[in-house]
């Protein structure tokens, strides 16, 4: 299997020999069986020798055809662009397909406006920090000064591409990787209560504590009764009571329902609604979990199930939790919008995100009695600093709660009768003249 320089072989023994086959094995045909290589030959050295080329381990036919274009380019002069580089990089690398359009994003918008003209192989810091001061002021780009935590999201994928092309021979280092490029300083944003105060303010002026704000357990409340009766009223429910992420959610499918137990598995796979191109992974290992669900979570759970067992059922919805009428997975931005009418339209509550439903279920877990390591299980975290950090954030009542503990605990009168302290007479000399203390104190100012 070969065409034009480029060719297919594995690792495989002859049983008799026991050389490799290379290009000679039988089940090269087979999708996952080998790898793709390339082979250039009659390149000249610096010594004006000439030499050959050749490398393997690509994954497909087209990632090994680019790199012999891009190593046949370099060696003719002609210079590898950063931006022809970023280019077939985010065409043949193995990525989410969520997290594909980030990066591409980043390439299109940022990267290759900025980078794409200057040659890979003479990339320096000094060009990286250049392009990144303009990325960050939001020069050429019609989405303005940027926030850091945006800036510090295409840093990663520039170094993400600059690895690769390290690792194809194509640069001796990356001048994009740790601390050597100047970012603003990212601050991730602390979750904000709506308290009464608060939600008084933003009715007279329009103004938001923070980028993330929470409800109480007041205001989760009555925007679930608001929702009542949705059509997909369960997924907000299970996203504000369990803190499942949104794509988690819009993923569930009955077999991941144990109504025996009250459980859900939270499991490894792609993202609903979306071409799988990428490995279908969670967003971390931590994220395959089993969350416990209360009885009444459970109950609608059950009903919501045997009302979908009524219905006539859609094609291809492969068991999904929650469909469009067509029986196909929902997209998760019908999610998004879907909740931000259902808010505007049912409540007049202050304004929260829908992942901010998340951060929610991680204060009202922590207000139940829950300890931080449950909030953390339940999350799928990796650590429970990251979720006391930036996840769970106390209610006033908490607070509050917790202050009258420290103070019944200090200041609280011992069980039985409160005996008055005895203090000896005696007779002290100050300045001369005799002070006879009193015989009984004066009584303790109450605390």
């Amino acid at each position: 299997m070969s065409t034009k320089g480029v060719f297919k072989r594995c690792g495989c023994r002859c049983p008799v020999t026991g050389k490799q086959l290379g290009a000679r094995c039988g089940r090269l045909d087979e999708p996952e069986h080998g790898s793709w290589w390339f082979a250039l030959e009659g390149l000249r050295a610096a010594d004006g020798s000439r030499s050959r080329v050749r490398r393997g381990g690509y994954a497909s036919e087209e990632a090994a055809k680019t790199a012999r274009e891009q190593v046949a380019a370099t060696a003719k002069g002609i210079g590898l662009t950063t931006g022809h580089w970023l280019e077939c990089w985010i065409r043949n690398v193995r990525l989410r397909p969520s997290t594909r359009r980030n990066y591409r994003q980043h390439v299109v918008t940022y990267l290759i406006p900025q980078l794409g003209d200057l040659p890979l192989a003479t990339l320096s810091v000094s060009d990286v920090q250049k392009a990144f001061t303009a990325i960050a002021a939001g020069n050429g780009s019609r989405y303005g000064r940027l926030a850091p935590s945006t800036v510090a999201r295409v840093r990663a994928t520039l170094s993400s591409a600059l690895t690769a092309a390290v690792g194809q021979g194509l640069l001796t280092h990356n001048p994009a990787r740790g601390r050597e490029i100047e970012l603003p300083e990212v601050v991730r944003p602390r979750p904000f209560v709506w308290t009464e105060t608060r939600v008084a303010r933003w009715r007279a002026t329009g103004w938001r504590p923070g980028p993330v704000c929470v409800w109480t357990r007041e205001q989760t409340i009555e925007f679930l009764k608001a929702i009542t009766g949705h059509k997909r009223y369960l997924y907000y429910h299970l996203v504000a009571v369990t803190g499942l992420r949104r794509s988690e959610a819009a993923a569930l499918r009955e077999v991941d329902v144990d109504l025996r137990h009250n459980e859900l598995f939270v499991i490894t796979r792609p993202d609903p609604g979306e071409q799988v191109d990428g490995d279908g992974k969670l967003k971390s290992q931590h994220s395959t979990r089993t969350i416990a669900l209360d009885h009444v979570t459970a109950g609608l759970v059950r009903r919501y199930l045997a009302a979908r067992a009524a219905a006539p059922a859609g094609p291809g919805g492969e068991g999904y939790l929650f469909t469009t009428p067509a029986g196909m997975p929902c997209r998760l931005d019908l999610f998004t919008h879907e909740f931000e009418d259902l808010l505007a339209e049912r409540t007049s509550l202050p304004p929260i995100r829908l992942h901010d439903l998340r951060h929610g279920a991680a204060s009202l877990s922590l207000a139940a009695g829950n300890d931080l390591k449950h909030v953390q299980e339940m999350l799928g975290h990796a650590s429970m600093s990251f979720t006391a950090d930036y996840y769970v954030s106390l209610y006033p009542s908490t607070r509050h709660e917790a202050a009258e503990r420290i103070g019944a605990s200090l200041f609280a009168a011992p069980a039985g009768r409160m005996h008055r302290a005895r203090i000896p007479l005696r007779c002290r000399r100050v300045a001369g003249s005799a002070v006879r203390c009193p015989r009984r104190p004066a009584a303790a100012a109450k605390i």
